[in-house]
């Protein structure tokens, strides 16, 4: 480049810097004709048309299933397992032989006890007879009877020890654990199977303390299991009268029959309470906005001007997903539910629900 290009590419650079720099002021930046086309864009909205309705407050409350009684079953004597007649989940009668140990050792204590009172028995037949005849001394006949009662006492022991080498069920269930196989040794303190009666189930609901009032004896429960949706009823059997001390919930249990052992033990159930009934008009709780003073409003869809306006509420409680607008709404009003939108914006209807269609579960969670 010439000495003489340089000069005239040196003034022409403050000349392109003030077109630059003054050029917004002569003119509409690019973006404000898209702005301006997009606020001329109606906004596609579903509204809620409010009416006046009763909803019907629930309380949720999980709750255990249990078995009414459970008993852990072991022998009353010692001994190594011979026989085992159960397997996990099966079920038992009340008597019914389930376990055997073996018993060779109690088998001899029996007949070593019987051979002593079978020997002691015509000795005491003699003894009685020379007594009549004044042939044997007073004190040697009680010393006879004596050791009779004695060996008689010894046989019965015996008798009774080999009785409890045979374990049978002391009540209807189902075995629910087994804990034990055929060649162990065992004994008293330790259970061989845990026996649960499952006909009828205890249900425990743990109540907090404001909800005690809803519940009174032998009053009818509904209960539900939401990951099969199963239902159950059942009746309140008692009410605890002492906390628990981590919760601070009251126990209340409820019997199910359960006669087709479609409960198990230690599955996961919902109870259901009706708390209080309201009367007005509701709106999803998520149609609800707040400002930054949390002032509760929603936007109603205003179909003269065919625009999103602002009305602000009085709420009251929350039933389910919905709140109770104490002040604010009119039946008829339609409440945008969809759609997102600010005041003043252009919107068209593509839709609209009735009250009623907005929540199916009016509960609230429990403790």
């Amino acid at each position: 480049m010439t000495d003489k290009d340089k000069k005239r590419a040196y003034f022409r650079l403050p000349a392109l810097c003030a077109v630059l720099l003054f050029a917004p002021l002569f003119g509409c930046h690019p973006d404000e004709k898209g702005a301006a086309r997009r606020e001329a864009t109606p906004t596609a909205v579903e509204v809620l048309s409010a009416l006046q309705e009763v909803k019907v407050e629930h309380r949720s409350i999980s709750a255990d299933v249990m078995p009414w009684d459970i008993l852990p079953l072991s022998f009353k004597v010692g001994g190594r397992i011979a026989r085992l007649l159960f397997e996990e989940g099966d079920e038992v009668k009340k008597g019914q032989l389930i376990a055997v140990l073996d018993g060779r050792d109690y088998r001899l204590m029996r007949e070593l006890a019987r051979t002593q009172v079978d020997a002691l028995e015509p000795h005491l037949a003699r003894a009685e007879k020379l007594l009549n005849i004044e042939a044997v001394p007073p004190a040697k006949m009680d010393e006879l009877r004596s050791k009779m009662e004695l060996a008689q006492i010894q046989k019965s022991q015996a008798d009774a020890q080999l009785s409890y080498s045979r374990l049978t069920a002391p009540m209807d269930g189902i075995i629910v654990r087994r804990m034990a196989s055929v060649g162990n040794m065992t004994d008293p303190s330790h259970p061989i199977a845990v026996l649960a009666n499952l006909r009828p189930v205890k249900v425990i609901l743990p109540v907090a303390q404001r909800d005690l009032r809803l519940f009174e004896q032998d009053q009818t429960i509904s209960l539900h299991d939401k990951s099969t949706g199963g239902s159950w009823t059942g009746k309140v059997h008692s009410i605890g009268f002492a906390a628990d001390e981590k919760t601070r919930t009251f126990p209340v249990t409820v019997a199910v029959t359960n006669e087709d052992l479609s409960l198990r033990a230690g599955m996961i159930l919902e109870a259901r309470l009706p708390v209080a009934q309201h009367e007005g008009i509701f709106v999803p709780f998520d149609a609800v906005n707040r400002s930054l003073e949390g002032e509760p409003s929603v936007f109603l869809a205003d179909d003269a001007k065919g625009t999103a306006l602002v009305r602000n509420l009085e709420l009251g409680p929350i039933v389910g997903d919905h709140v109770l607008v104490e002040r604010g709404l009119s039946p008829g009003d339609k409440v945008i539910v969809r759609g997102l939108v600010s005041r003043g914006d252009p919107i068209t209807v593509k839709g609209a629900l009735i009250a009623s269609e907005g929540s199916k579960d009016t509960q609230e969670p429990g403790p």
